[in-house]
């Protein structure tokens, strides 16, 4: 570089050091003034709604416990946010702490000065990638009022391999890791209460700060765990009759592999091979109905009759937790997959991981309180009547 390149260079990164330091110092508190948005199922996840930019752009992206990065699709055949078009909007450079939080091996750099180009894979093998960007963001308060929460740092999505069939267009993360909007915005506690998808579009409530209904059964986090939400699942029960399983068979191994997460973004829930097997063969036992071939090799155990017969002549599921029980209804043990033929709404994880996912989350409100580190539900008549 010449003299004159070196000092545009330092008068660049000023001007980028001057800009991220304002929007630390002008970030929204999440103790000041709660948040809420509204979640509605979709295609077997659950949108919420909130704004980036200025002037604000509305989008709807899936909220996912289990991943970190907000993530908008930005370009593509029909980009939702048009950063040319926000006079608030920034992007990171390569040697940005953000960029620097990515990770090697998430984000991809050529020169220092380089906007931080991310890239994540997620757990299916579906990816998004793009420019690690910055711009305010706006999310209503429990009153529907529009609330600045100030900039955060997001991925503005110039790909992603996941075809949308709703009105998705991104990804709210709300893990425990820095680029989170748990972390960004210092939440401490928050919750949601996912209603049937009998109707799409008809939603309910997610709230974020004091507002959050932390209430019912309460499993703690498991210990060591920073990341994500992995609770302690002691067992399952069929009617009055624990399945047998192994003890300890949901923890994690020393090395990092097994255990039980709550999950937003994963819609059936994912038992571990030695769990589903005996499950399914527990509930052949219970279960006085003509059995019948699933339509996929997902789900492995399939049930001829009506749902009154469901109703009245199937045990219900239990899953145990420590501290807690999460008692399933009909609606979310089986799914119809085709008139008539009711299958278990679980499949088998092929991993040693398991994870509780959404389907026999809804009609609890499902609470996260990070300063107790627990994990509460809490059974509803019906989510829907949370608007």
């Amino acid at each position: 570089m010449t003299a004159y390149d070196r000092i545009q260079a330092a008068a660049y990164r000023s001007v980028l050091r001057l800009n991220h330091i304002h929007s630390l110092t002008t970030t929204f508190s999440s103790s000041e003034q709660d948040i809420s948005s509204r979640i509605v199922p979709e295609n077997g996840e659950y949108t919420v709604t909130f704004s980036v930019g200025t002037p604000p752009t509305q989008v709807h992206a899936f909220m996912d416990t289990g991943s970190e990065v907000i993530w908008v699709k930005c370009s593509q055949s029909s980009p939702v946010f048009n950063p040319a078009k926000s006079s608030s909007y920034g992007h990171h450079p390569c040697d940005s702490l953000a960029c620097e939080v990515l990770g090697v091996g998430r984000r991809t750099c050529a020169e220092f000065l380089d906007p931080c180009y991310y890239r994540v894979r997620y757990g299916d093998g579906s990816t998004t990638e793009g420019t690690l960007s910055h711009d305010k963001f706006a999310f209503e308060d429990p009153e529907r009022n529009l609330v600045d929460v100030g900039h955060l740092d997001f991925g503005c999505s110039d790909y992603s391999s996941w075809h949308f069939v709703g009105n998705e267009s991104g990804a709210l993360g709300l893990s425990r890791q820095p680029l989170s909007l748990i972390s960004q915005l210092d939440i401490k506690k928050f919750s949601y209460c996912m209603a049937l998808p009998n109707n799409e579009g008809l939603g309910s409530r997610m709230y974020f700060g004091s507002e959050a209904v932390i209430s019912g059964g309460r499993t703690p986090f498991l210990e060591g765990e920073d990341r994500y939400y992995y609770v302690t699942l002691i067992g399952i029960r069929i009617g009055d009759q624990n399945v047998p399983l192994p003890v300890g068979l949901f923890n994690r191994t020393s090395d990092g592999e097994g255990g039980f997460m709550i999950d937003s973004g994963t819609t059936y829930t994912f038992l571990r091979s030695e769990a589903y097997d005996a499950l399914i063969k527990a509930l052949n036992e219970a279960i006085d109905l003509p059995q019948r071939r699933g339509p996929s090799e997902w789900f492995e155990l399939c049930f001829e009759g009506s749902f009154e017969d469901l109703e009245s002549a199937v045990p219900d599921v239990t899953f145990i937790f420590d501290g807690a029980e999460v008692i399933l209804m009909k609606q979310t043990t089986y799914i119809e997959a085709k008139k008539g033929l009711w299958c278990l709404a679980m499949v088998r994880s092929n991993e040693k991981l398991s994870i509780f996912g959404n389907v026999q989350q809804q009609n609890y409100f499902v609470g996260f309180d990070l300063e107790e580190q627990v994990v509460s539900f809490a059974p509803v008549d019906d989510c829907a009547t949370f608007q």
